[in-house]
Parts: C-alpha cells; sequence; structure tokens
C-alpha cells in the first residue's frame, strides 16, 4: 500500500518529507488520485437528539426529512465507492461534507466510513460538517487521521504529490452556506505553495467551496475568494479541487505560469439523470515529466439514476 507522509512545518532545510519505502517507490510512476466530494452520510444512522436540534441544525433536520434524504442515497454511494475501489487508485482526495448537520453521532458514523475507505484518503471539512459551533474533538476532529498536520492547510504526500488541504468550513448564520478561508490561511497557503514548489511537488489544493466567483450563488459562496486567488496567482499550483454545489465543472485561476485548472465535483451519493449533477468521482492521474513538471490526465465517472455509468473523454492539464 502507499506510503503517505505529512507535513508540519514549511520550510524544512531539505525534502519536504523523508519517504522510508515500505513497499514500490511511486516517486517516478504515475500517481492516480480519486477526487470525491459531498457524500452526505444517511442522519438515519445517528438520529438528532433533541437538545441538538435547537439551533440552525433544525432547518437542515426538516430538509433532510423532507427531501434531501430522497436525493443522497447510500446504495448510490456505495456504487460509487465499488468503482473507486476496482480503479486501484493511490489516494482518495475527499472535499467536505461527510455529514449533514455535523452532529457528534454522524461524525463518529462518518469515521466508520472513512475506516472502510478502498484507499488511503485525504479529507477537508464542508460547511455541513461545521454546521454550528461544537467540540472539534467529538465531531470533525475525528477524522484528523485523514487530514495531517493541523493548522490547516495542512499537507500530506503521495509520491511527488502534495495535497493541500484548506478548510472553507465556518459556522454561519441561519438560512447561508458560505464559507471562508481568511487572512492567516491564506498567508500560510502562500508560504506552502512556494515551499512545495520550489522543491518540484505536484501542488493540488483542496478546498470545499468554490474558489472561483460565480460557481456558488451569494449566499453560498466562498466570501473571500480573493485572498484564495491571490495565493495561486502569485505561487501557482498543478490543480484546485472543490466540492459544494453538487454540480461537475471545470473553471480555473490565474496562476504566474498560466490558468490552473479548478475541477468541482458531484455529490457522491445524487440521484440524478442529469449526468453534470449524478453522482460522479474524478480520475487524476498525474505523471511526472523530464522537464520537471508533470501532466495531469482527467476522467470523470458518473452515475445517473438508474442507467449504466459514464466515463467521459481525457482531458489532459
Amino acid at each position: 500500500m502507499e506510503r503517505i507522509t505529512t507535513l508540519a512545518g514549511i520550510t524544512p532545510p531539505g525534502p519536504v518529507t523523508d519517504r522510508p519505502d515500505a513497499g514500490k517507490d511511486t516517486s517516478l510512476n504515475t500517481i492516480t488520485i480519486a477526487h470525491l466530494s459531498d457524500p452526505h452520510l444517511p442522519t438515519e444512522m445517528s438520529p438528532p437528539r433533541l437538545r441538538e436540534k435547537l439551533n440552525k441544525r433544525m432547518f437542515s433536520d426538516l430538509s433532510w426529512k423532507r427531501r434531501r434524504r430522497f436525493l443522497h442515497r447510500p446504495e448510490i454511494l456505495a456504487r460509487v465507492m465499488v468503482d473507486i475501489g476496482s480503479a486501484h487508485v493511490n489516494m482518495i482526495a475527499l472535499t467536505g461534507d461527510l455529514t449533514n448537520m455535523g452532529l457528534p453521532g454522524e461524525c463518529r458514523h462518518a469515521l466508520r466510513w472513512l475506516e472502510q475507505m478502498p484507499a488511503p484518503c485525504t479529507v477537508i471539512p464542508g460547511n455541513h460538517d461545521t454546521l454550528v459551533h461544537d467540540n472539534w474533538q467529538q465531531t470533525v476532529g475525528l477524522w484528523q487521521p485523514w487530514m495531517g498536520a493541523l493548522p490547516f492547510p495542512f499537507v500530506r504526500r503521495v509520491g511527488p504529490v502534495a495535497l493541500i488541504g484548506v478548510s472553507s468550513a465556518v459556522p454561519t448564520p441561519w438560512f447561508r452556506a458560505t464559507g471562508r478561508m481568511g487572512a492567516r490561511q491564506a498567508a500560510r497557503l502562500a508560504e506552502i505553495l512556494h515551499e512545495t514548489g520550489r522543491q518540484g511537488l505536484c501542488r493540488i489544493v483542496m478546498i470545499h467551496h468554490p474558489p472561483v466567483p460565480g460557481l456558488a450563488i451569494a449566499r453560498k459562496a466562498l466570501k473571500d475568494p480573493q485572498l484564495f486567488a491571490h495565493g495561486i496567482a502569485r505561487e501557482g499550483a498543478e490543480m484546485v479541487l472543490h466540492g459544494h454545489i453538487h454540480t461537475s465543472t471545470l473553471s480555473s485561476l490565474p496562476g504566474p505560469a498560466g490558468a490552473v485548472p479548478v475541477l468541482g465535483i458531484a455529490s457522491a451519493s445524487a440521484r440524478s439523470r442529469d449526468p453534470l449533477r449524478a453522482a460522479a468521482w474524478n480520475r487524476i492521474a498525474i505523471t511526472p515529466r523530464d522537464d520537471g513538471g508533470y501532466t495531469l490526465g482527467v476522467t470523470r465517472r458518473f452515475f445517473p439514476a438508474g442507467e449504466p455509468a459514464g466515463t467521459t473523454q481525457e482531458t489532459i492539464f
């Protein structure tokens, strides 16, 4: 199994990490990442108690019972995960919203789900995971083994790939699902991008909310996308991954050497016949080039309700 390493600091004197080999060295081979998001695991597995609903969670619980439980189906998610398992990927990049209300019981259920992943996994939280202020250790903090050394942004490595996890998940007022990065994360992200770029790593940034303005409506958008965009424009990245809007998208942000691709993916449990909103995952194949750069090939596997799975033509970056 692929050895995964984490990076706590951002300016080590030598390589970002020492990687003692436990098996096959993947540093010069193609690394395959599975990007999925927004599984929204069923709340019925851990129903909220009355006192846990006397806040913003009240409306999320009502929404789940009336509508969303019919849209996010565990059997569809299971189909996606079996497909990922058969693809033999090196890493799963999960961009948030494992839960619906961020309840301690939901987070424990998500923990058990993470323990059954078909491949190593890197996780960041989404807005549903931090719906209200709650005890970190009893909620999202349970997933820290699938994150890396905190604070955010964290870094996890697989071969020459650096997965950089940004958190845009913050509690918000009622009827809002906005995200915020903040100045501290923005400064740390720029430093991490600089250091990992200096060391020639393939930098893939994970964030829940779309960092490109216009992809999400105002009440669901990232409130400070300019902070994220500034770091990418100054230091660059090879790719950005996000979720949140439950639609598979391809956009970009300016980088110092050209456009940086920004990939969004539909909810991994979505029941839909629309190829862009049906449950899906992105297969990202990363191959080092002789010139020190990387070729990234992306195909999307999607699962329209009641129909065979589909695969998009590969897009090369």
